[in-house]
This record gives C-alpha cells, structure tokens and sequence, in this order.
C-alpha cells in the first residue's frame, strides 16, 4: 500500500504538467503592417534598349594634303565650330593668289573695252567706222566680261579649297580616336576618316517592341509615336531618365516581330554614353485609382500573387490579388476584397498563415 501512494502522486503531477502544456499557445507572429493607398499608376512595357549618337559625323578631308596640325586631343569634348586639324594650305593658297592676279588682269582688259565700245559709240552713229567694227569692239567687251566673271568662279573656288585645309566641328560632340596623325597624307576618296565626332547631348535611345506590345500601346495613344519612356541604367536604376519617343519604323521586322523605335533624351550632364544598354519602360497607359502596396507586401503562392491583411480581430487574411503593374518600390493592385486603408503587411509574412493571430510591432510603414 504504501508503494502505490507515490505511485499515483507522480501520476497526479505528470498530469498536470500535460494539461499546462495543453494550455500553453504560439506567441502571435511580429509583422510590420500599413495602409493600402489609392493612386493613378502609369502602366509600362519594358523592354531594353540602346544609346546611340542622333548624328554621327565621320571627319573625312574634302582636300587632299598633308595633316600638318591638330587642335585638339584624343577623347576631346569640341563644340560647333572649333578648329579640329589643318591641312597644308599653301598649294591651294598659291591657286587661289593665281587666280585672283588673273581676275586683275581681266579686269583691266574688261575696262579697256568698255572704253573702246564708249569711245567709237558716237563714231559709228557718224558713220565714221562701219558697223561691223563696232560690233567687234561690243563683242571684245563682252567677252571680257565674261572671262571676268570666269575668274570670279575662279577665287571662289580656289577660297573654298583653301577654307577646306581647316577642318572645324560641325556639331558639338565628343572626339574619338585619330585613324591619321600629324604629318600623314590624306586624300578626298580615302575612306578612312580622320576621327569620328558624337553628339552627346540630346542623345537618342534605340528599342524594339514585340508586335503585341506595339499594337497595345498603339491603340491606346495613336499611331503618331511621341510616346513617353523611362530608361535606366542597370548600375544605377535610381536615376531614370525621362523622353519622347519620335521614330516608329514603317514595318515589323519579319525575323524578330519586332518593330524598331528611337527616343530622344536630355543628356547635359553626359551620364547616357553611346554603345550602353539601358532599360526602357514604354509608357502603355494610366491606371486610374489603382490600390498600391510596397513591393514587399506582394507574395506568390499556387493560385498566384496575393497579400496578407490584417482584420478587426487582428487575423491575417490571405487575398489573391490581379498585379496591373510594379516597380522596384511598390505594386499596383486589383482587387474586388481589399479596398483603400485596409492593413497590409509588409514584412514577416514568413510566420504568417490565414487566420492566425499576429502581432503589429510596426505600422503605417511608408
């Protein structure tokens, strides 16, 4: 009997312990919560694009000559204008001083029969010399009016060749290489140019759109192409840059199905250099008072995205949501079962099942 007693007492308190475990609950998950709000959210078509130089210049010589002198270095940024290279202008300088020597020499003999059409014009109406020797002083002076005229054409010519020999920057823009060097010879045909001259600001970004996209954004805003875009680039997506696009290519490439597009964009502080890929969101349209959460809040399941709410009883609440569209900060929502001010969380979802208890330790999170 008295081995029983202690027996039962030890299966009294074993008891006991098991009913206090029943008891015992999961601390309610922490979460970080705020508000759904409403806004007007642009939707966008991405796609990658290209930055391009609006109008490459190939400095090629337009006389031939040896390149005696370079302005400017290697890499430089020139503006409209600048003396680049000199080639050597003396041969076309003596043209030039030839023909101008020839134009006053023509010029005297000009004078010369203009008198002689004066001086016999009285005489011929005398009849003091015959008609047809006035005519041939009359035609004497003609001619050396036109030969006149000829050296005219002459100078202008032989100026142009000379202004040649200094070749200036058309457009501001960025230098790249030299192909030639002081001291080379360079001939009109070479096809070689001297160097290549990039405009650098504006500049223009190149992108292709797959025709389904095309036709979207087309329906929506017209067939004129001054459609807005966003473009990135990927080291640094926290500074886009905002353009127009002006240029839809008349047809869809038959190899890709895409069609070609070009945009221009502000480029002052040269941040956009030509040759770099960047990402281009294609403005599609705007969606008016679209429920917006953090990107965060935003989870994928089976059935496909969806957030957590929090109710009055302080319950989660997993609601599947449509995903109009997001970015690298927030997602535009459509739901018919959550609606503007209801509580969202944000983070420590990972804790979280529908209709457990949670516990906000942070809310109204921006």
């Amino acid at each position: 009997m008295r081995h029983k007693i202690p027996i039962i007492i030890a299966l009294l308190l074993l008891a006991g312990c098991n009913q206090k475990k029943e008891h015992q609950k999961p601390a309610p998950p922490n979460v970080t919560t705020t508000e759904i709000k409403q806004e007007d959210v642009p939707i966008y078509v991405d796609t990658i694009g290209q930055v391009i130089s609006k109008n490459p210049v190939y400095i090629r010589p337009q006389v031939a000559g040896k390149l005696i002198k370079a302005y400017i270095k290697q890499g430089a940024i020139v503006k409209a204008g600048d003396l680049l290279y000199e080639i050597d202008p003396r041969p076309y300088q003596a043209i030039l001083d030839e023909a101008i020597a020839q134009k006053v020499h023509d010029d005297a003999l000009l004078k010369y029969a203009e008198s002689a059409v004066n001086r016999y014009k009285q005489v011929v109406e005398e009849d003091f010399i015959s008609v047809l020797n006035y005519e041939q002083y009359q035609s004497n002076a003609d001619a050396a009016k036109a030969q006149v005229e000829l050296d005219k054409a002459a100078i202008t010519a032989a100026q142009i060749n000379v202004d040649f020999c200094k070749v200036t920057a058309p457009v501001t823009g960025k230098i790249s290489y030299f192909s030639v060097f002081e001291g080379d010879i360079v001939a009109v045909d070479d096809p070689t140019q001297i160097t290549i001259l990039l405009p650098m600001s504006p500049i223009d970004i190149q992108f292709s759109l797959p025709q389904q996209h095309f036709e979207l954004i087309r329906h929506e805003q017209g067939n004129q192409g001054k459609w807005k875009f966003i473009a990135t680039l990927p080291e640094d997506s926290k500074h886009p840059f905002e353009g127009i696009s002006y240029f839809i290519d008349n047809q869809i490439d038959q190899d890709t199905g895409t069609i070609l597009l070009k945009g221009r964009l502000p480029n002052k502080k040269l941040r956009l250099w030509p040759g770099e890929f960047v990402r281009v969101k294609v403005l599609y349209k705007m969606a008016p008072g679209a429920l917006v959460v953090p990107l965060s809040a935003l989870l994928i399941g089976k059935d496909g995205p969806y957030i957590y709410t929090v109710d009055k009883e302080g319950k989660a609440v997993a609601t599947n949501v449509t995903v109009l569209t997001k970015t690298e900060q927030y997602a535009a929502l459509q739901s018919t079962e959550v609606h503007v001010g209801d509580t969202v969380i944000v983070d420590g979802q990972i804790n979280v099942a529908p209709g457990i208890m949670v516990n906000v330790v942070a809310a109204n999170q921006p």
